[in-house]
């Protein structure tokens, strides 16, 4: 509820429009209300901290509430540490990637993909097949 009222609530229609020129069109995804965005153009700003500090915080403030956080740091995935988790995701019956889940969190993580200390070498279409075969 906290987070909704700091970023949905816009006081005109034309403000609503302006917020939104530019962004990508919204895709539903099957189960999931609302999605909240940590992003930023510059590294070791502390976007993972804030990530897994959020998703923390929601899932302790609203025990009913299930929160989800994909990891799509392909160049330095921090957040499978971050929340003590390891291994590779199982399948579905449908050939989809299971998150790992701790603290009440499920995630996914382009860390579950590769060892921890090999070097990861992508080109922008790479990483985009890789978030899309997360889904």
């Amino acid at each position: 509820r906290v987070l909704r009222g700091l970023l949905g609530n816009w006081k005109t229609k034309e403000q609503a429009q302006k917020a939104a020129r530019g962004l990508p069109r919204r895709w539903p995804i099957p189960g999931v209300k609302d999605i909240v965005v940590v992003a930023s153009g510059k590294g070791g700003v502390g976007k993972s901290t804030v990530t897994v500090n959020l998703a923390l915080a929601a899932t302790a403030l609203n025990k009913g509430l299930s929160v989800g956080l994909l990891d799509a740091d392909v160049y330095g995935p921090s957040i499978p540490r971050m929340l003590n988790l390891s291994g590779r995701p199982e399948l579905s019956n449908q050939d989809k990637m299971l998150p790992l889940v701790n603290y009440g969190i499920k995630c996914m993580s382009m860390g579950f993909l590769v060892e921890e200390k090999d070097a990861i070498v992508w080109r922008g279409l790479m990483v985009g097949g890789r978030v899309s075969y997360a889904q």
